[in-house]
């Protein structure tokens, strides 16, 4: 058999690394997010917003239809205005809150942790 292509050898070798280095900023701000102090800041939920997630090919997507993946996320602003933040929260978090609910936002670096309501 002959060599592969140079060109298809030079693509696989971009590929890996690139996602190596992908691989490599997941875990660093992991790390990150781990060292940082937990925050508390009062909030407002400024927005609410679920994005459909699919993982199947489109023909797979005609053939069955089963549920689908659902990503929510939900966005802050402090009462007095200000730059929002916006976080990947769970669904139950999602729906106990909806948007205009002051409270207590608890945050580490750029992972959500919980929103307390206040009363």
């Amino acid at each position: 058999m002959s060599k592969p292509p140079f060109f298809f050898v030079a693509v696989i070798a971009v590929i890996v690394v690139l996602a190596s280095l992908r691989y490599l900023q997941q875990r660093r701000q992991d790390a990150e997010n781990d060292r940082a102090p937990v925050s508390l800041k009062t909030m407002v939920v400024s927005s609410k917003r679920e994005v459909p997630v699919t993982k199947r090919r489109s023909r797979e997507q005609q053939v069955s239809s089963p549920a689908d993946t659902v990503r929510y996320e939900m966005g802050f602003r402090a009462p007095q205005g200000g730059v929002e933040m916006r976080f990947r929260v769970t669904a139950q978090q999602y729906h106990a809150v909806s948007v205009g609910d002051h409270g207590t936002l608890h945050y580490q670096g750029t992972r959500f942790l919980e929103f307390t309501p206040a009363p």
